[in-house]
């Protein structure tokens, strides 16, 4: 084993198993734990799947589908398996973003992908290699994990060219942003220091280590994380819980509390996007689901730096009130453009494009959206009357 140290750290070695078990089978400790899957019910004495289990997604506006290797997409040797969704009736070319869960197969973070499938977004998720299935000596390791995400972007490439894939085509080849929950968290942001092209990296509840044998210890088998080892400039939004820390971290071993999500955060350049949401209250498992403001501002972290709509900015520097700590670089410097019908004016001619919009539900794109809250209703109508006043 490459890094013995890691399955103290994370418990995921001794736990992992836990993963494909139902709640029901777990002990309290062992609920606690998994608490982005399942809650402790006090009154049964039973351990139960977490309240909604993802269920409370706010989905968009599209219908989606998915492929599978079985459809005819590309295998690979990097990454075990996947799904990979797409949007139905939205505009293409479409942007895309990978994902991995922290073990297990394709199916862990689905939810995640359905969720940006329904916004537009074509979203693959990869399977994790174990020593059981892989040819050689050696964990899967954090730059496996990335090898993985980067490879599944050329298998995304691959259908815009092939010709039965129901994306040849509408694959916009020059966008695309990796995704992934605790180890794979890591995994993405070791993406992010290979491939500068990125358009983004989204960390769920992230810890990375970096093998490094001329500044990491050998009582880690030569792994640590340093800041020279996160000098990137892909733009990264990074998850946490308040509570996380003290889930993952006994008083005999500290070594976690140099490489989760604030470290991460504090390391990435100051000149690079970056972004910490810290759930309040929330441990490891806070952004296991797309729910709340963790999916709102995942969505508008790819609608801004994969999508490039600007518009998105103002909607990220405002601490959504749901955090224990709230931290970016991002520097906003725009205004809401109110000339929706783009003839040099506002006036009522613009309030009357606004509500034969919403009537004829047509949206006006983002353009009406005076709110950014992926809705163009009558919220927007009332914005646009202040401002008028």
């Amino acid at each position: 084993m490459q890094f013995a140290i890691r399955s103290n750290i994370f418990l995921f070695f001794i736990l992992s198993n836990i993963l494909s078990a139902d709640c029901s089978d777990l002990d309290y400790d062992e609920c606690i734990y998994w608490s982005g899957y399942c809650e402790w019910n006090d009154d049964t004495g039973m351990c139960e799947d977490a309240a909604g289990g993802g269920d409370d997604v706010s989905y968009g506006p599209y219908e989606y589908d998915y492929l599978t290797e079985s459809d005819g997409i590309r295998g690979s040797t990097l990454y075990n398996g996947t799904l990979l969704y797409y949007p139905i009736d939205a505009i293409p070319p479409y942007e895309s973003i990978v994902l991995i869960d922290a073990f297990g197969d394709e199916y862990g973070l689905q939810g995640w992908a359905r969720y940006y499938a329904s916004y537009g977004f074509i979203a693959m998720t990869i399977g994790n290699f174990d020593s059981r299935s892989r040819d050689f000596d050696s964990e899967w390791d954090y730059a496996d994990r990335a090898l993985g995400l980067l490879d599944a972007i050329e298998t995304i490439k691959e259908e815009n060219e092939r010709d039965q894939s129901p994306l040849n085509g509408s694959v916009d080849t020059s966008s695309f942003s990796v995704s992934g929950y605790s180890t794979s968290g890591g995994g993405a942001h070791t993406a992010a220091t290979m491939d500068p092209t990125l358009r983004s990296a989204i960390l769920l509840n992230p810890a990375v280590a970096f093998l490094d044998s001329l500044n990491c210890p050998s009582e880690t088998e030569y792994y640590c994380l340093i800041e020279e080892h996160l000098d990137h400039e892909v733009p990264v939004l990074i998850f946490g819980g308040e509570n996380e820390l003290d889930e993952l971290v006994t008083p005999d071993d500290s070594t976690y509390a140099t490489m989760w999500g604030l470290p991460q955060y504090d390391y990435v350049p100051e000149t690079t996007d970056k972004m910490y949401f810290e759930s309040a209250g929330e441990g490891h498992g806070s952004s296991v689901f797309p729910s709340g403001g963790v999916a709102d501002f995942a969505l508008f972290w790819l609608k801004y730096h994969s999508s490039g709509n600007e518009a998105y900015c103002d909607s990220l520097i405002v601490d959504p009130g749901s955090t224990s700590e709230f931290l970016t670089t991002l520097n906003c410097d725009i205004t809401i453009d109110y000339d929706l019908n783009d003839d040099g004016l506002v006036d009522d001619s613009d309030l009357i494009s606004l509500i034969m919009s919403i009537i004829n539900d047509d949206g006006l794109a983002n353009s009406g959206d005076l709110n950014f809250d992926q809705s163009t209703d009558i919220f927007d109508v009332i914005i646009f009357s202040d401002h008028m006043q």
